[in-house]
């Protein structure tokens, strides 16, 4: 699959001046079995490995195939443990093709990953590097990275070329269907298919229908976004699936919507506050507007706020409340990447 229409990959970034970073896409090394391998030295799928802010932030590229046609012939690509218990904030603007998201977790490093599948859709999504063992006081070594090898399958949001946006967020209970004639996939991996494999919420949802979906603790359910303007909230409730479809825009926080009754109010500050931004601004905000909504959603354990913006291809990212000092990178395509 190859879907043109953004630019070349180009990371732009304001840091006491502007500066570029031009994304390669070096050649492979040798595929042996799940992992990669060089002659006597290990090797990296993640390449171009930068900090660009502090907090930290860093920005790379995954350069090798990362084998989802194969994860997904056997749900098993052995991740990392999952932790902890998220709290976030998404919601989507039709009007203006924007996608804002709060991630909300203990402090942890931040990656900004790029990929460019041959058999799907180039993306840009947000890894947290605490699922792989690292945390403020314990960075990443950018001389030994085959850590990150499985990246890739722990995307906690994230934009492919057609423009369509994914993120998720905790909630009390989830009960995904279960057939035995399906392979079934982790939660997390789910926003890698779609991200990977769909441009629009229909092709999504038609997506979700060939898999089980394993939830673990903590249960989560997704907002997706396309480019036509289409978005769904995706939840697993009893066994069954339930979308709700989103009309100006969709708001999404850590209550089940099929489950809540919201005609005296939403059961939470956070979407209110949002919600009631996109009702007065009818559902279309710039991407500033949009991080600002962000910011007053924002939470003293918001690891990262990002805007994505469907017509340009770029991302917004913001760490650790840092809103005076945010960083715009730009997705290329497959074509191009």
């Amino acid at each position: 699959m190859k879907q043109g229409g953004f630019l070349a990959p180009v990371v732009l970034v304001a840091i006491l001046g502007a500066w570029c970073l031009f994304l390669g896409k070096p050649l492979k090394p040798p595929v042996q079995g799940l992992g990669w391998q060089v002659a006597e030295e290990p090797w990296s799928p993640v390449t171009g490995f930068t900090k660009v802010d502090p907090y930290p932030l860093y920005v790379a590229t995954y350069t090798a195939d990362y084998r989802l046609s194969k994860y997904l012939e056997t749900g098993s690509y052995s991740p990392s443990m999952i932790q902890g218990e998220p709290s976030c904030t998404c919601f989507y603007a039709a009007g203006s093709g924007v996608y804002g998201r709060n991630f909300d977790f203990p402090p942890n490093p931040v990656l900004l990953l790029f990929t460019y599948p041959e058999d799907g859709y180039a993306s840009v999504s947000l890894v947290d590097l605490g699922y792989f063992g690292y945390s403020l006081s314990e960075l990443p070594d950018a001389e030994d990275l085959e850590s990150l090898t499985t990246t890739p399958y722990l995307p906690f949001d994230g934009m492919n070329e057609a423009g369509l946006v994914v993120g998720m967020a905790a909630i009390p209970h989830a009960e995904p269907p279960f057939s035995p004639n399906k392979v079934t996939i982790g939660e997390i991996q789910v926003i890698r298919l779609l991200l990977d494999r769909a441009v629009t919420v229909d092709e999504a949802l038609a997506l979700l229908d060939n898999y089980n979906v394993q939830m673990v603790e903590p249960p989560i359910h997704y907002l997706v976004a396309d480019a036509t303007g289409a978005s769904a909230i995706i939840e697993y409730v009893g066994g069954e699936r339930r979308v709700v479809n989103g009309s100006s825009f969709n708001v999404m926080t850590n209550f089940l919507v099929t489950e809540t009754d919201m005609t005296g109010g939403a059961p939470c500050w956070r979407y209110s506050l949002v919600a009631e931004g996109l009702t007065e601004a009818q559902g279309m905000v710039s991407p500033d507007e949009a991080m600002a909504l962000l910011r007053g959603a924002s939470q003293d354990h918001t690891i990262w706020s990002v805007v994505y913006s469907q017509a340009t291809g770029e991302a917004r990212v913001a760490v650790g409340r840092g809103y005076g000092h945010v960083l715009v990178f730009k997705l290329g395509s497959a074509e191009t990447g």
